[in-house]
């Protein structure tokens, strides 16, 4: 564990980094918490962690600003504030915004399709909060090294025009915070499969 907490925004911001930390036994993941539980009234979130891959422990510490987001506990709120992460750089977010795509279309059934579609365009959101007007995110829009390695390697997946261009497909935020939960409606185009168009 580091000496400093790590600031996160949400306790969902703490659930997305435990997905895309690296583990420093096997450089590998993700983190498993049996239950992170809530922050005390100092903000602070202390719990332990074990990898999934190589069962090794280690105990991790956040500063979370809000425990909750505006609608309690189902919320998917990650980030209210216009600043990006300070833990989970650009291309973290693009790789949770790829594994939540994936993982919507493996869902059986349209309302758990749209929740992780709608928690992918969320990452999205994330992502392009590191950019300015430029086209390419800054160099401090990465944390670590495998980060800057894919950055160097790819900058054109990292365009921002790609970015708003995959945006652009998707139904503005809150359209798809308020259908991901409804069973009783039907859309006309199944929005949350916008990777197979």
């Amino acid at each position: 564990m580091s000496d400093a907490p790590l600031h996160a925004r949400t306790l969902n911001e703490v659930r997305y980094y435990m997905m895309v930390h690296a583990c420093a036994a096997c450089s590998k993941g993700p983190w498993v918490a049996a239950e992170t539980g809530q922050p005390d009234k100092h903000h602070r979130l202390t719990f332990k962690a074990k990898c999934k891959n190589c069962s090794a422990e280690q105990t991790f510490e956040f500063l979370v600003d809000r425990s909750l987001g505006p609608q309690g506990a189902k919320s998917e709120t990650i980030n209210p504030a216009g600043s990006p992460s300070e833990i989970i750089d650009v291309a973290q977010w693009l790789s949770l915004f790829y594994m939540l795509v994936e993982s919507a279309a493996s869902r059986d059934t349209p309302t758990v399709s749209r929740r992780a579609s709608y928690q992918a365009a969320l990452c999205l959101a994330e992502a392009l909060k590191f950019y300015g007007d430029d086209q390419l995110p800054p160099a401090t829009a990465f944390f670590t090294e495998p980060s800057r390695q894919t950055f160097a390697q790819h900058p054109e997946k990292f365009a921002r025009q790609r970015l708003m261009d995959m945006k652009a497909k998707l139904p503005a935020l809150p359209s798809m915070a308020r259908r991901i939960n409804r069973d009783d409606w039907v859309a006309t185009k199944k929005w949350w499969q916008f990777w197979r168009r």
